[in-house]
């Protein structure tokens, strides 16, 4: 199981004692750094990994924050109830590339659904839960390298989610928490996020970071794969068919009998704008 500290003044020797008592042959167990209120767990995350203190695999988690961010520096509105945490990935592949965004929205989303949630990756980091009125969207991913140290930013709608005018004018779809699956109670964010760490890093380590595996299994998962899509990336707008990933982890689209790969770009299925 991953370990856990609740306060920074235990984290050096709870680590040490995790160090110590652990086989040598033995993979090491993720440590979960939790904290009240915070600026932004990535933040936090990057304080902690320049003092040596989170390894691969740690993470942070926060009951809330006051300076949350998403893609394009955009504010993720913080209330107490979710998943905010901040995940050390490893600097080799798939996360040493493009394909970082998908491959970790793989993990996750993988992780959701081994606790029971129907999840789908929505290209190329955000995760949807499929309710019977459609998709919604449940979580965001957002990365952040400085210095060789590679974060994943997490948020998951747990007990709440912004209503719909809340959102952007533009936003692809609404939101949804886990409150709002069917037949089931939300689970706690804290022992959530302690399982789905602990999930997402024994995948890997099962060779989920093999990038043959990792592309054939993000595309089973990919929402819309196969339908009429529409690219947005900054003033262009692009439709086609949503044929699969590439290797790289860019979109494969089939446009006017010809296929085109993009790397970024926001996606939007055509038929709500018809």
């Amino acid at each position: 199981m991953s370990s856990v500290c609740h306060s920074p003044e235990c984290g050096k020797s709870a680590q040490a004692a995790v160090a110590g008592s652990a086989d040598p042959g033995a993979v090491r167990a993720p440590f979960v750094w939790r904290f009240g209120e915070v600026s932004s767990t990535l933040d936090v995350a990057f304080l902690l990994s320049g003092r040596g203190r989170l390894k691969i695999w740690d993470s942070v988690q926060a009951v809330s924050q006051t300076s949350g961010r998403g893609q394009l520096r955009r504010s993720w509105v913080s209330p107490p109830g979710n998943i905010y945490a901040a995940l050390r990935l490893p600097v080799q592949p798939p996360f040493d590339g493009t394909a970082a965004a998908p491959a970790m929205g793989l993990l996750l989303a993988c992780a959701l659904r081994a606790e029971g949630w129907p999840v789908l990756l929505k290209w190329p980091n955000d995760l949807v839960l499929c309710l019977p009125g459609g998709p919604r969207k449940l979580a965001g991913i957002l990365l952040e390298e400085r210095g060789g140290v590679l974060l994943a930013g997490i948020g998951v709608n747990v007990n709440s989610a912004p209503p719909d005018d809340a959102l952007r004018v533009d936003a692809a779809m609404p939101a949804a928490s886990l409150a709002d699956g069917p037949d089931r109670p939300a689970p706690l964010a804290e022992s959530l996020w302690q399982r789905l760490v602990k999930h997402v890093h024994s995948a890997y380590n099962n060779g989920h970071s093999l990038s043959d595996r990792w592309k054939t299994r993000t595309e089973e998962l990919l929402l819309w794969r196969g339908r009429d899509v529409e690219l947005v990336e900054g003033q262009r707008r692009v439709r086609g068919r949503l044929e699969g990933l590439t290797p790289a982890g860019g979109l494969r689209l089939l446009c006017n009998g010809r296929c085109e790969e993009w790397l970024s770009g926001s996606l939007r299925l055509s038929e709500r704008l018809s």
